[in-house]
């Protein structure tokens, strides 16, 4: 067993980080995303199912037919394949605690990739094949 402070530990953020793994175990992933006022975060999936819930502040999440305010004590869940985006437009941080079960194959399979974005100049689907970041996307058309 073990217990953390999550708070806490998000008051060791370096400058620019979103994300603070906690756990990764075999079939479960757990972490905090930080928004600091004014940050936005591209649209985008995963191949698994996620949930958020909203420790502090508050933001809007967005789908892509759809829009919602969020705030302390509410919780967001976004299945499989689904494009969101969560923004920040207040003044104080927002943190979300997230979990999600690990990809199966056929997840990621049927994604492409690990995570999919949406290109902002082209709106073609971009797929990453692990996780996006540090690799390079590939820009798909939709099916």
């Amino acid at each position: 067993m073990k217990v953390l402070d999550v708070l806490e530990m998000s008051k060791g953020r370096k400058r620019g980080q979103r994300r603070i793994d906690l756990f990764r175990r075999e079939n479960l992933e757990t972490w905090i995303l930080i928004f600091p006022p004014g940050d936005v975060q591209v649209m985008h999936n995963h191949p698994s199912d996620r949930s958020y819930y909203v420790l502090t502040g508050k933001g809007i999440v967005k789908g892509r037919d759809e829009v919602h305010e969020v705030s302390q004590g509410q919780i967001i869940s976004i299945p499989a394949h689904e494009f969101y985006e969560g923004s920040n437009p207040n003044d104080e941080p927002m943190i979300l605690l997230g979990n999600s079960h690990k990809a199966t194959a056929e997840d990621v399979t049927k994604a492409g990739g690990q995570r999919n974005e949406i290109d902002a100049k082209t709106g073609k689907r971009v797929i990453f094949q692990h996780g996006g970041g540090q690799d390079m996307g590939v820009l798909a058309d939709w099916n």
